[in-house]
């Protein structure tokens, strides 16, 4: 087994700004139309390959084809309860299916994804289908995060506890899970906050064999652990810069603003027709 652990300093993300932001996405998204299957916006501009090929709009069962490589379901759809979605994405040799659910638009509480991903390999066959499939799932408990996120924080690297002790959280309010055949890594995350305001947020990894195949796996663990630890402080250093270089914009932008840029966003289309939009 390896036990990793690192903390990330981030701009925080107040929780009323959230909601407000959650809210104003699922109202724009509410006041889209769709006609022969084409998507439009609420003052008439078409929404680029984006169509509504089987169901009715927005309504549990509607089926969306985006990009032609990558189909979205409407699975359901209640702003009172929770919206769930999910997506099927292939090019021949990998495969995606994910689902997504958020419970509760005007006061979020939990988010989560569960999904799979496998590969038939280049040539479309795959003798050892276990071996190349995966499973994943996250899960965010959101008054838990922003509970969290008021707590106070020892700073990064000191090693030591608040001066001032709350009761701990029964769990990390965000879990994300990857099984395979091989193995099963989980990474817990758990906020504090810091005297500026801003996030500390400890970030734990575990990785463990399965069996039968546990002690090779625990051996290959060991032995690429020094690796695996250089490149998880890398990777969360790496998504620590791309969240302070576009979180404070964004939180400061007000409801109309955002609003805005969400739809700026939905008529961008991809110039060479490969590759994802960019992201608000």
């Amino acid at each position: 087994m390896v036990h990793l652990k690192y903390t990330v300093n981030v701009e925080s993300v107040p929780r009323q700004w959230f909601e407000q932001a959650v809210v104003t996405l699922y109202d724009l998204v509410a006041e889209t139309r769709t006609e022969n299957g084409r998507l439009f916006l609420p003052d008439g501009r078409e929404v680029p390959d984006i169509r509504l090929v089987r169901g009715h709009h927005l309504r549990a069962g509607a089926v969306y084809e985006v990009d032609d490589d990558a189909r979205v379901r409407v699975e359901g759809w209640d702003r009172r309860s929770a919206l769930r979605v999910s997506q099927h994405v292939t090019d021949g040799a990998v495969t995606a299916d994910v689902e997504g659910v958020l419970r509760d638009v005007e006061r979020p509480r939990e988010a989560g994804l569960r999904g799979t991903l496998s590969s038939s390999g280049t040539n479309g066959s795959n003798r050892w289908p276990s071996l190349t499939r995966a499973t994943g799932t996250s899960h965010i408990r959101l008054d838990d995060w922003w509970d969290a996120a008021a707590r106070e924080s020892p700073g990064p690297g000191s090693g030591k506890e608040p001066a001032l002790r709350r009761p701990a959280l029964p769990s990390a309010p965000l879990e994300v899970r990857l099984d395979h055949r091989l193995g099963r890594a989980t990474v817990r995350a758990t906020p504090g906050q810091l005297p500026d305001g801003r996030w500390a947020i400890r970030v734990s990894l575990t990785a463990r064999g399965r069996s039968p195949l546990r002690p090779f796996t625990a051996v290959a663990l060991r032995l690429a652990a020094r690796a695996l630890h250089r490149h998880f402080i890398r990777t969360l250093d790496t998504m620590a810069a791309r969240w302070n270089d576009v979180v404070p914009e964004l939180v400061s932008q007000d409801m109309p603003h955002l609003r805005e840029r969400i739809i700026t966003t939905a008529l961008e289309t991809r110039e060479d027709g490969s590759g994802p939009r960019e992201t608000l």
